[in-house]
């Protein structure tokens, strides 16, 4: 699961950013974004946190983590606003022994974006993590206590000499004015999350953990972007959903702002920057009630009225998605070989299906499956030819189990088959059917060893039509017309032909 940057006050005066959805953002799109509004935009002072320890020189992806996080620094801090205060602090660059060495590197500055990107591309990987040290000295020097504040850390190693980074988490967010960690993660393992993720939890920061440079450049793009605040005197708006919705339904979203072009309702994942979304519609002048459809996926979201002129929220509501209820419906009984209706609802995960098998077989047994579609439409099967007791399975992919069921009969199949009791070599006769009518059911012309599989000639059933021609065997003898469901594997009507 993915997981981007947010502030800890959703409200209009904190949340702005990049476009992201679920998961992390391209770093071009990031900054196109930020770059949307011509207003003057204020911030936090920030002060990136640099791992520079000797696991910094293993690889995330196909490239040195040194690399991957200097590269990302140059270009996501060329956008933020010269008027604020940015600074960064190393830790892990000079000695291979201490769990004290964490240095302001470049201090707290107006327009000191080129000099922090300078300072992060001559880091080398040289000693230990002591993290908690690091983000300690990084709040101080920021003076956390008196002003707002951002902390954005990459860490790619927790040592074990080091002091416990939730505790000081802990006492930061109890002494700070209004201080935010922001932290990613560089590949960690997961004994390791839990013990770095506490710093964003408990100051209203979130936590990634970067597999690639994407995730490092797209998670320090929308932490820089949290830590600017829009401007003020706002325009007022109102939006209005339902609390609850289920997965892939289609709601009616009220609402009432400026209605400005390129103002649209959104629904998005929660804390994620201004610009995010999973999927929205423009709003109307009329104010119209607009229609949105919810996520495949559960949770918790947010609907926002999104002004792009500004690149702000004006206005928000959380919205529940719930789980579609998982049922599987089949008619009681069905003809042997006929097609075979099958109606379901579910969460529509990838991989999910529905199966065919036998009653009581085990879950994994399966005769025929077809995989679910997102707008949750009927399935069509072809019965078993056999007559028995079948069931059909809804399978979740995700837990491989089968979540709901629903049993049926497959009754002897119901079919006729009629012609001509002699025919000559090598003509064409018609022959009158009934029966299932699915598909690649045929009529056939086979000699009475013959397995049900095979024939001589053939001709292929219509369901829109009664009759079939079909070609006569040029070799005299005894042969039957045989009704073949579509699987090759039953002859369900049958009948003598004399060839002579």
């Amino acid at each position: 699961m993915g997981y981007g940057f947010a502030t800890k006050d959703p409200s209009p005066g904190r949340i702005i950013g990049a476009i992201m959805i679920r998961g992390f953002l391209a770093l071009p799109a990031a900054l196109a974004v930020l770059c949307a509004t011509s207003v003057t935009v204020l911030a936090d002072d920030v002060m990136l946190v640099l791992d520079a320890s000797a696991s910094m020189a293993g690889k995330l992806g196909r490239d040195r983590k040194i690399d991957l996080v200097a590269e990302s620094v140059a270009e996501a801090v060329a956008d933020f606003p010269t008027s604020a205060r940015i600074g960064m602090l190393a830790f892990g660059a000079k000695s291979k022994t201490s769990c004290t060495d964490a240095a302001v590197v470049v201090k707290p500055q107006r327009d000191g974006n080129d000099v922090v990107a300078a300072a992060a591309a001559k880091l080398l990987p040289r000693g230990k993590a002591p993290l908690a040290v690091a983000v300690e000295r990084a709040a101080n020097a920021l003076d956390y206590k008196s002003a707002r504040a951002t902390v954005i850390v990459f860490v790619d190693k927790v040592e074990a000499c080091d002091a416990n980074p939730c505790v000081l988490a802990e006492s930061l967010a109890e002494r700070a004015k209004d201080l935010t960690v922001e932290v990613i993660g560089l590949g960690l393992e997961d004994k390791e999350i839990e013990r770095v993720a506490c710093l964003a939890e408990k100051t209203g920061g979130k936590f990634i953990n970067a597999k690639d440079g994407t995730d490092v450049a797209g998670g320090l793009a929308a932490a820089l972007a949290a830590a600017k605040a829009p401007p003020p005197n706002l325009p007022s708006a109102h939006i209005e959903a339902p609390a609850k919705v289920v997965q892939s339904s289609v709601f009616d979203v009220a609402y009432d702002g400026p209605k400005a072009k390129g103002d649209r309702v959104q629904i998005v994942w929660p804390g994620l920057p201004a610009g995010s979304e999973i999927r929205s519609v423009l709003v109307a002048k009329d104010g119209k009630l607009r229609k949105l459809r919810a996520p495949t996926e559960a949770g918790t979201y947010e609907i926002r009225y999104y002004h792009p002129q500004l690149n702000v929220v004006l206005a928000t509501q959380s919205i529940e998605v719930e789980v579609r209820p998982t049922t599987v419906l089949v008619d009681d009984h069905v003809g042997a070989g006929a097609p075979l209706k099958v109606s379901w609802s579910g969460p529509a995960a990838a991989k999910d299906e529905i199966r065919i098998a036998p009653l009581d077989a085990a879950d994994s047994s399966k005769l025929d499956a077809i995989p679910v579609n997102k707008d949750g439409r009927a399935l069509t099967f072809i019965a078993p030819t056999a007559p028995g007791r079948y069931e059909a399975r809804y399978l979740s992919a995700a837990d491989d189990a089968i979540t709901a069921k629903a049993t049926f009969t497959v009754d002897p199949p119901n079919a006729s088959i009629q012609g001509p009791a002699t025919a000559k070599p090598g003509s064409r006769i018609t022959v009158d059917w009934t029966g299932p009518a699915a598909r690649y059911d045929d009529i056939v012309i086979a000699r009475s060893d013959m397995a049900a599989g095979d024939h001589v000639t053939m001709a292929r059933i219509r369901p829109d039509r009664s009759s079939v021609a079909i070609v006569v065997p040029q070799e005299a003898g005894s042969y039957e017309l045989r009704y073949i469901a579509g699987d090759g594997t039953a002859i369900f009507a049958r009948a003598p032909l004399t060839v002579r």
